[in-house]
């Protein structure tokens, strides 16, 4: 059965990953929660999956032309960096710290997605108004 539930949640983490909104949104929460996985090992084991699925989509968008060069340039290098010094913080930092900022993480990403549509909602049903006054 637990073999089953993995197979699911990779599953799931594959279909956010090839979407590009990162599968270890979904990996990371459901490793910890659903198999007792501590977090420090959730978040490696995200990354080592990450890579191949990172090849993998990658290809697929350069080869529809997806992805913007300039755009890479600037980001890969800054972010590589303080990836870095990212998992080098989270080696020596409690499983607890780690959980608390991924949590806080998830959340704020939640409400900024929230008010962003509910303000698109917003905008488009004034333009609906506008066009059709009934």
């Amino acid at each position: 059965m637990q073999i089953l539930l993995l197979l699911a949640v990779s599953c799931f983490s594959g279909i956010f990953a090839g979407m590009g909104m990162g599968g270890g949104t979904f990996l990371i929460p459901l490793l910890s929660l659903f198999f007792g996985i501590e977090q420090i090992i959730c978040q490696s084991t995200n990354v080592l999956c990450f890579v191949l699925l990172a090849i993998i989509c990658s290809v697929i968008y350069a080869k529809n032309k997806l992805i913007d060069y300039k755009v890479v340039l600037c980001v890969i290098f800054p972010a590589t960096a303080i990836a870095t010094l990212a998992s080098i913080f989270a080696v020596k930092t409690s499983s607890d710290v780690l959980q608390i900022c991924f949590s806080i993480f998830i959340i704020l990403v939640g409400a900024f997605y929230f008010i962003k549509t509910i303000a698109a909602m917003k905008k488009d049903k004034k333009l609906l108004v506008k066009k059709n006054p009934n």
